[in-house]
């Protein structure tokens, strides 16, 4: 039942350009756990602590076809020691936002972190911990007894027990238009469970539904056609959906932190599963999941609406 999944108290994962306004600026700083990584600047840009990689990919997505699908670059600015990317502020002019971070791909581990962990074993307790929570059976009777997996165990463990092994997409969470943050989405690995949980986010609007797909549909189109999509590794990377009360709806590329560029003798295919040394990271798999979903929640609440039309009228 989705309406009775629990309240966060902490979202690590942050949606990434999630505010409100500069008095709430606090409350989701405290709620992403990412003090410091974020900031609003006095021109209402999103300031985000500068990542070389992540600065190197916007620079070359402002000269894309997807460039309409990212969040507008101005560059990077030093506030004290630190740097900072600016960015577009995305919910800017939306009314009490409704927000949705789906974390893109079949995998969440770059190559290098699996040929780290092959050769290098350092131990994570807090992951340990994480998993015990969640599963303690999944864990072997000797990481029991260490007390700790490494980094990779416990990114491949998560994304093989969601729907990222199984859809090529998760979803992280969801922020509701009075400022609640739901994010126990764990247990969702089927295209049904997706297409309840989109009724659900989007209170079965028409109108938002019928926005999103179309969103969808375009960025499909030009990612086929980006140079930059057909170089890169896209991992870690989402997709934000926003919506307001006025219907206003948009679908957004976030967070290039860990998508590198390949050889310049390949190309990427993004559409067929992942196995070691390939570096497919299974983003349009995720994205035909996200569509036929949607195209199934637009059925749904089309028909819910007509049966409650005609019940109306018989009344």
């Amino acid at each position: 039942n989705i309406s009775s999944l629990p309240q966060s108290r902490s979202w690590k994962t942050f949606l990434t350009m999630m505010h409100w306004s500069l008095r709430r600026q606090s409350s989701w700083v405290q709620l992403a756990g990412h003090q410091g990584n974020f900031h609003l600047s006095d021109g209402g840009e999103v300031l985000k602590l500068y990542s070389e990689v992540e600065a190197a990919c916007l620079d070359v997505l402002m000269k894309d076809p997807l460039r309409p699908f990212v969040p507008q670059y101005y560059g990077l600015v030093t506030r004290g020691e630190l740097c900072y990317i600016r960015l577009e502020d995305l919910l800017n002019g939306l009314k009490r936002p409704v927000i949705m971070d789906c974390k893109m791909g079949v995998r969440t581990y770059q190559e290098e972190e699996v040929m780290k962990a092959q050769t290098r074993t350092l131990l994570r307790n807090d992951m340990y911990q994480k998993m015990v929570k969640v599963d303690p059976s999944a864990l072997s009777p000797e990481e029991h007894a260490q007390m700790g997996v490494t980094k990779w165990r416990y990114l491949h463990w998560r994304d093989t027990t969601s729907s990222t092994s199984t859809l090529g997409f998760r979803i992280e969470g969801i922020m509701m238009e009075d400022g609640h943050i739901r994010r126990d989405f764990k247990n969702i690995v089927t295209l049904a469970q997706v297409t309840e949980t989109l009724l659900f986010f989007t209170k079965k609007q028409l109108d938002v539904l019928k926005a999103y797909h179309s969103r969808l549909l375009a960025l499909n189109d030009a990612l086929k056609c980006s140079p930059f999509f057909r170089k890169h590794e896209v991992i870690g990377s989402s997709l934000l959906f926003v919506h307001d009360h006025s219907n206003k709806a948009s679908v957004w590329m976030i967070d290039f932190g860990k998508t590198t560029p390949i050889p310049e003798i390949s190309e990427l295919k993004h559409n067929v599963p992942w196995t070691q040394g390939s570096r497919e990271d299974g983003y349009l798999l995720g994205l035909t999941s996200l569509i036929t979903s949607l195209s199934q929640a637009i059925s749904k609440a089309s028909w819910q609406k007509t049966e409650g039309d005609i019940t109306c009228c018989t009344e």
